[in-house]
């Protein structure tokens, strides 16, 4: 699907910025389990999180379709 698609520098930044957002996720799992019910605080940030990975996707996906 992706043959020859080569990765550019925005393309590799936004996938290390993914990543780190994922690790602050799993934090926020480490943090509540074994219930994993949120504070108001811990949705908010699930909802930047997510946020935020949906916008690296969304880069990262244009930057190797280009």
């Amino acid at each position: 699907m992706l043959e020859g698609c080569v990765m550019t520098e925005k393309a590799v930044e936004e996938t290390f910025a993914a990543l780190f957002a994922l690790t602050d996720l799993r934090q926020i799992f480490r943090e509540t389990k074994p219930t994993y019910q949120f504070s108001n605080e811990q949705k908010r940030r699930i909802k930047q999180i997510v946020e935020r990975l949906r916008q690296s996707l969304e880069i990262i996906e244009k930057e190797l379709i280009k």
